[in-house]
């Protein structure tokens, strides 16, 4: 070690001087051995002699042994001319444990290496559980190394038994105790006796799975059977429900309908939900109210128009021609169904009809006074001279072959023609009616 001095000082015997001249300055150095400091303790190591000084000069050795656990050398330090001491490094090397053994059905983890201070992981295969530790350290036993704690097990994980559902069942009933990974289904019961059918509500098939403990649990809760519910009830045409939605539409529940005004139920009015889930027969529909009037009327004035259907709600007046009494209520309305009320009324007549042609003609020869009616009402009179045979009847009118004799008020007098033709019977009068 050397200083740099300006004076002059009493120098020890080891001390040698150097004489620097820069410019006209004149430096003297003063140098000394150097001295390393105490070496650190090794944690691997220790020295074969205490060490008590603070520092050590140059070129001094100290010896160390490695501990145990360490294989079994001798060394050295020494004091280098920098005043550090020379590497250690990898003289004392660690034992080994060697591979700890692998569990049956699991594993080791080796973190950084077998040798002595190291800890290792155990770990279990899928579906199996750890008995025992789950990691080792190699430590000192003696003069040797070796494995703390020894292999631990790998149990194969079981489940409890699946819980039981009320009219239902699942398909591990005959397995016993249900391995982890192993699936099980739930099935409702179906009770034929009855013919209830019953739906499951929940998820139909649960694992064996664990927990963290390494624990057999289900993957989730079993389902439930209930009895298969109806799905919302079908809608008609032109009418509605009666009441609200419920839900669910349990078997033996009843849902019943009404039609829109205008409009008349056909059938039953209700269905019921089944046992199998289903509804009963829906055969009903809502017809629209149409009430008919009869094709042929006799004596109802053509002038009122009448239509030959009529909704529900609508009125109808009748009229008689003139000849013609009305019979029943002169208005009715259509009803709810189908029908009029009041009923509807008719138009009677003392009109010729056709019991009247029949005795006429029971004669050989025949004559009558007929009534003729004729546009706005009026009467025109007719004398009829009819031969037997000549009448006959259809559709309630009067075929004939008759003489006409017309009354005129001429200076010629009477005119006389000859004519087949036929008059419905309704617009016939007879003047006097033949006797049998």
């Amino acid at each position: 070690v050397c200083l740099r001095f300006s004076f002059l000082l009493p120098l020890p015997p080891t001390t040698f001087v150097v004489e620097v001249s820069l410019l006209t300055l004149k430096f003297l150095w003063f140098c000394s051995p150097g001295y390393c400091k105490a070496p650190e303790e090794f944690p691997f190591a220790k020295p074969l002699t205490a060490i008590n000084e603070s520092e050590f000069p140059i070129g001094t050795s100290l010896n160390y042994k490695c501990l145990p656990g360490y294989s079994e050398n001798t060394f050295s330090i020494t004091c280098l001319e920098n005043l550090v001491w020379s590497s250690a490094k990898d003289i004392c090397r660690r034992k080994s444990c060697g591979t700890p053994p692998e569990p049956i059905n699991g594993m080791v983890q080796i973190i950084t290496d077998t040798q002595f201070g190291s800890t290792v992981h155990y770990s279990c295969n899928e579906g199996y559980r750890l008995i025992g530790s789950p990691s080792a350290a190699c430590l000192l036993l003696g003069s040797t190394v070796t494995w703390d704690k020894e292999a631990p097990m790998c149990e194969k994980i079981f489940c409890p038994n699946p819980p039981s559902i009320p009219n239902g069942h699942h398909t591990g009933t005959s397995w016993g105790r249900i391995p982890y990974g192993k699936e099980i289904t739930y099935i409702c019961d179906y009770q034929p006796a009855s013919g209830m059918i019953f739906k499951l509500v929940g998820e139909s098939t649960i694992l064996c799975t664990s927990d963290n403990q390494g624990n057999g649990i289900w993957s989730g809760p079993a389902p439930h059977c209930e009895p298969a519910a109806c799905p919302y009830p079908p809608k008609i045409h032109n009418g509605h429900y009666i009441g609200r939605h419920v839900s669910p539409y349990l078997p033996g529940m009843i849902v019943s309908y009404a039609c829109d005004p205008g409009y008349l139920l056909v059938g039953r009015a209700f269905i019921f939900c089944t046992y199998q889930g289903t509804w009963s027969q829906f055969d009903h529909y809502c017809k629209e109210i149409k009430c008919i009037l009869p094709e042929f009327m006799n004596g109802i004035q053509k002038k009122l128009h009448m239509r030959k259907v009529y909704h529900y709600g609508d009125n109808v007046t009748f009229e008689c021609e003139v000849g013609y009494t009305l019979k029943g209520s002169r208005q009715s309305q259509c009803q709810a169904d189908d029908t009029w009320n009041p009923p509807l009324a008719v138009c009677t007549s003392s009109k010729c009809s056709c019991k009247t042609c029949r005795s006429f003609l029971k004669k050989s020869t025949s004559m009558a006074n007929i009534w003729l009616l004729r546009k706005k009402k009026k009467r025109i009179f007719k004398r009829a001279y009819m031969t037997p045979r000549t009448c006959t009847l259809f559709y309630h009118s009067i075929f004939f072959k008759i003489l006409f004799i017309h009354e005129r008020h001429t200076e010629r007098g009477k005119d006389i023609s000859r004519r087949r033709g036929r008059l419905p019977a309704w617009s016939l009068l007879w003047d006097s009616i033949p006797g049998p």
